[in-house]
């Protein structure tokens, strides 16, 4: 992030850190770039490939163990599958006996297990690597984490990682089965606001207006647009999206304002095998990070 970049609050909490401190506050995208390097060299995160999603929890644990104030860990069977939520806690300051406000960042760490939307037909019952469906909302989650860690934000921020978000039509199964499993396992929690982030790396990123965020959680997304204006932040686009079943559905349904930020239309290697690091952008994953720092520290 540039200074030009910064919101005139954010502005002024990156200076008063001083030269010697500022710089790990700020989001580094190539930083995130090497998270999702990391996540697709453990192969495809779906559930024929349990090697590989053992790895990618391992990772994610081992990333988040130093950083975070409190992870917990949710193990759950539905579908006929078993699945791994991993929610990572970084506390606010509390006023007297009340706790600070909460803020909750997702995105899902599966990947889809068919790659369904492949030009060959040969390869639709082929794995999809998930650079950016799945590898750059976890990449950016971690390097918030680092931020997060440095400096202590104005309010609580859950980091909350789902597991069987991409089994959507697999057997009749619907999306966000891990969402749908955090809410039912956690009936009490009502974070201020969320935001789900997904599929936030590619090199053309275009972020519209998701329509269910927009018509049930309006007012925080004319929050993240007001930054995004004012941050000059090219990929988020002025304009209505489409109506995207995701994991913030399922928070919306039980009437906690999420917002979904994903690229759409979905670019044209969307579950298939061509979902690899060479479609990702640092510059991307920056602009998504800047704009989620500043809302998290001027919340």
């Amino acid at each position: 992030m540039t200074i030009s970049q910064c919101s005139i609050i954010f502005l002024a909490a990156c200076l008063s850190a001083g030269s010697a401190s500022s710089g790990p506050l700020l989001f580094d995208g190539e930083l995130a770039i090497q998270h999702i390097a990391r996540q697709i060299a453990f192969g495809p995160r779906e559930p024929r490939n349990q090697l590989a999603k053992k790895n990618t929890l391992s990772y994610l644990q081992q990333t988040l163990a130093p950083l975070a104030d409190d992870i917990s860990i949710q193990h759950f069977q539905a579908y006929q599958l078993e699945g791994t939520n991993l929610w990572a806690s970084f506390q606010g300051p509390t006023h007297g006996d009340k706790p600070s406000e909460r803020i909750m960042l997702a995105a899902h760490w599966d990947t889809r297990p068919w790659a369904d939307q492949d030009s060959d037909p040969a390869l639709r019952r082929s794995a999809v690597i998930g650079a950016n469906d799945g590898g750059s909302g976890v990449a950016l989650l971690l390097e918030m984490a680092r931020i997060l860690a440095y400096r202590p934000a104005p309010v609580t921020v859950d980091l909350v990682f789902f597991d069987l978000e991409d089994m959507g039509g697999i057997g009749n199964r619907p999306f966000s089965i891990g969402a749908q499993q955090f809410i039912a396992a956690n009936p009490k929690y009502r974070p201020s606001a969320g935001v789900v982030v997904d599929m936030v790396c590619d090199k053309n990123l275009s972020i519209p207006r998701e329509q269910y965020s927009d018509t049930r959680a309006g007012a925080l997304m004319d929050k993240l647009w007001a930054i995004a204006k004012t941050q000059q932040a090219r990929a988020f686009k002025d304009r209505r999206g489409g109506f995207i079943s995701d994991d913030h559905l399922p928070f919306l349904e039980a009437g906690i304002p999420v917002v979904d930020l994903i690229h759409y239309p979905f670019p044209d290697y969307w579950h298939t095998t061509e979902d690899t690091l060479d479609k990702c952008s640092a510059r991307s994953l920056q602009q998504v990070g800047n704009l989620l720092t500043d809302f998290i520290y001027t919340y």
